[in-house]
């Protein structure tokens, strides 16, 4: 497919997403850009949604998906307030986009803006959906880029953009909740500043946060990654075009291998692909079969390709038992 045309679809399709939530009364605001209405080279859209709806996403993208010929592919919970949605168009798995979605912002279970506070304020864009005020939007980056360590350079440049009443509106959020006040926003300055609340936030997440545990034990009983099996013709051909499509966002990582092994239990675990040419009868019992795909032979490689989207669409559908 065109890229233009690609783009100017996915761009529809999230377009959509965000008036589609507010056709069901549902407060959503992307966490930053969108008023170019998404058009332009798109992989995934941040946004922040009611708490209420945050608890029954999936069925809201399913239903979603289900009248603009899309499906609802892998949800990963990255934090217990925040999901990774992977959505791909049924005819095309190459056309995906991933909706990550958020009620509370937090990172590894530090908080750094409630819901409330994000949507509070937000803005309307001309195209249907909103995003955030744009004071909240410059606190919700800076605090991004603390806890992610990101370039003090770029983080700068970034900052510069925002006029000065923002900078000085985000500068007292910055007091008062955190006890930080950047002497400037110059890059010098802003260096001690995004240190010091990278500092008080968690660099690992917490397995004392409410809900934690439970996510943790959710990824190991019900693996996120998935293993194909190619068949040994043409293996090498078939794992190359399956990393080009699915490689990008539906899964963390990709791995190629002769022969299943039992350290790749923990691969299954971390959101891998994992690309065999075969897999013995005992170990394919072990595995929980949601998590195993056998490529039809007798399809080429596009509709095998929509044969595993397809089955990660059914998974997912399974597990959190969409109606």
């Amino acid at each position: 497919m065109d890229q233009t045309l690609n783009h100017s679809r996915l761009a529809a399709f999230v377009r959509g997403w965000f008036i589609f939530l507010e056709s069901l009364s549902i407060r959503a605001a992307v966490l930053h850009g969108g008023g170019d209405g998404f058009e332009h080279a798109l992989s995934d859209v941040d946004f922040a949604v009611d708490p209420l709806a945050f608890g029954n996403l999936p069925s809201l993208i399913e239903d979603y998906c289900g009248q603009s010929g899309w499906q609802l592919c892998q949800i990963l919970r990255h934090e217990t307030t925040a999901a990774f949605c992977v959505c791909s168009a049924t005819d095309d798995p190459a056309c995906t986009v991933a909706l990550d979605a958020c009620s509370d912002y937090q990172r590894n279970g530090t908080l750094f803006l409630t819901a409330e506070s994000l949507l509070k304020n937000r803005k309307a864009l001309t195209w249907g959906g909103y995003c955030l005020a744009p004071t909240t939007e410059l606190c919700y980056r800076f605090a991004k880029a603390a806890a992610k360590g990101k370039d003090t350079g770029a983080a700068a440049e970034e900052f510069s953009a925002y006029p000065e009443d923002i900078r000085r509106d985000c500068a007292a959020w910055l007091e008062a909740q955190w006890g930080i006040s950047p002497k400037s926003w110059d890059a010098a300055d802003l260096a001690s500043s995004l240190t010091r609340l990278g500092e008080k936030s968690n660099p690992r997440p917490s397995l004392t946060q409410a809900g934690a545990l439970g996510r943790i034990a959710s990824r190991i009983l019900h693996p996120t990654g998935i293993i194909v099996i190619t068949g040994h013709e043409d293996y090498g051909v078939k794992a190359i075009h399956l990393q080009q499509v699915f490689g990008h966002l539906y899964f963390r990582r990709t791995r190629k291998a002769a022969q299943w092994q039992p350290v790749m239990f923990k691969d299954l675990i971390s959101t891998t692909l994992i690309i065999l040419p075969e897999i013995g009868a005992v170990w394919a019992k072990l595995i929980p079969a949601d998590c195993i795909h056998h490529l039809d032979p007798s399809q080429d490689s596009d509709n095998q390709c929509k044969e595993l989207a397809k089955h990660l669409h059914e998974r997912c559908y399974k597990r959190k038992n969409l109606q």
